[in-house]
């Protein structure tokens, strides 16, 4: 009995299928009340360099196989799941990935063909796979991403043949196609089978949706239609803002690899024996990155300056125009720095307060012009460290602006690597170039 017919033995099936047709619909609108966003208008391209990449990583040659409403931007500002930005990859649709949970059996059929690497995981045949693939160069030995497995096969279909899987394959010098997507102890693949409520519950997180409109539900140990015993009781919320009925801890994914070689990610998902219940990973945005105890310098492997995008990454806007710095600017005053931590452009509790002090310092004289210089370290390629100072400028210009300077007295410039304070061979000296440098102009 497959999942298409095994409630057609209950009496009240008509009134389920409308049941069900009407919390499908009504999951449709209320991802627009969710604090998750979905976006799938941006480029694959886009989602790998200005999202999922971080510190001290060149990718280029990238590719997506599967349907287009199964891979996006997820946003969350909650970080209820432990990522606030990332991609999220389906076997099926995105949107169905948000809250709130009001039903067992979510999921949509995009009818993409399987993956055979991942039939071997799951012992079983895969349909609806989504498949996200790049290469990638990295400046040390050490490579690293987070992530969160997801399913809506939790808990009705643990330990079944619904068995949906994904994984990161990696081949390069000295890797053949080795599965990195494992549990801490570099053994256990994730499935909805190896982690779960009963095996290797400490990484995972019930969302469990309780049926309560259905007379009659299926028992998947026992194979066959039992009554529910949760049947017009009152209906208990899920835990979570998500259609997803159980979901892992954050994960990390590493391996080791030669610094400055080409390797490739293969990163899959699919539904397995049936096309029919979703599952899902998310990519923590900017944790695919490399670190070690040795740099190296990267060659430009994919022609990354003629490739590199406008810098869209969603942000607070501002109102002012950034400016590449062509010519050295003599300011009048110097008002003060803000420094970041390794690979981040988000402000801390200590930042925002030097900002506030240098804010005061500006209100004795608010005929003058804010300028904002963003520098980084040396750590990853020119290119990306340019990128990552733009943002840091961003981040301390929008939270002056919040405090009360006029758009108009804020002007942005970029430097990255190229204007160090301290010499970059030491971790005392890379944490004194990662900083926005403000200065006051007449």
């Amino acid at each position: 009995m497959d999942r298409f017919t095994r409630y057609k033995n209950s009496k009240d099936s008509q009134n389920r299928v409308i049941m069900r047709w009407f919390l499908s619909t009504l999951g449709c609108f209320l991802f627009l009340c969710a604090d998750a966003q979905i976006d799938t208008t941006r480029s694959v391209d886009f989602l790998v360099r200005n999202i999922l990449v971080g510190n001290g990583v060149l990718v280029g040659n990238v590719k997506y196989t599967g349907a287009k409403q199964a891979i996006a931007l997820y946003q969350d500002s909650t970080s209820q799941i432990g990522i606030e930005e990332g991609i999220l990859l389906t076997s099926g649709n995105v949107f169905y990935a948000l809250g709130p949970n009001k039903s067992a059996h979510f999921g949509g059929i995009t009818n993409a063909s399987g993956d055979v690497q991942l039939d071997r995981i799951a012992k079983g045949k895969t349909y609806d796979a989504s498949v996200l693939e790049f290469e990638f160069v990295t400046v040390s030995e050490n490579l690293s991403f987070e992530f969160v497995f997801a399913s809506e096969e939790y808990l009705e279909y643990v330990g079944s043949k619904f068995n949906d899987v994904f994984a990161f394959f990696v081949e390069g010098p000295g890797l053949e196609n080795i599965n990195i997507a494992k549990l801490p102890d570099e053994k256990t693949p994730i499935t909805v089978n190896t982690v779960n409520h009963e095996k290797n519950k400490d990484y995972y997180i019930d969302n469990t949706y309780m049926n309560v409109t259905d007379a009659y539900v299926w028992d998947v140990r026992n194979r066959k239609v039992i009554w529910n015993e949760h049947f017009l009781k009152k209906e208990v919320p899920a835990a979570y803002d998500t259609q997803f009925d159980g979901f892992t801890t954050l994960l990390t994914a590493r391996c080791t690899v030669v610094p400055n070689e080409v390797y490739k990610i293969k990163i899959a998902i699919a539904d397995v024996s049936d096309r029919i219940l979703d599952s899902g990973v998310f990519l923590k945005g900017g944790s695919f990155r490399s670190y070690g105890k040795e740099f190296v310098k990267l060659k430009d492997h994919f022609s990354e300056r003629k490739q590199l995008q406008k810098i869209t990454r969603i942000e607070p806007q501002l109102n002012v125009t950034p400016i590449k710095l062509a010519n050295k600017i003599k300011p009048a005053i110097n008002l003060g720095r803000v420094e970041f931590d390794f690979d981040k452009y988000s402000l801390s509790a200590s930042a925002k307060a030097t900002i506030v002090q240098l804010y005061e310092q500006w209100k004795q004289a608010p005929e003058y012009v804010i300028h904002v210089f963003g520098h980084t370290d040396s750590m990853g390629s020119i290119d990306y460290n340019y990128k990552l100072a733009v943002m840091r400028a961003k981040a301390v210009a929008h939270e002056l602006e919040r405090l009360g300077v006029p758009s108009e007295n804020l002007q942005l410039f970029f430097k990255g690597e190229l204007e160090p304070i301290q010499p970059n061979k030491t971790s005392f000296g890379r944490a004194r170039n990662r900083r926005v440098e403000l200065q006051l102009q007449s």
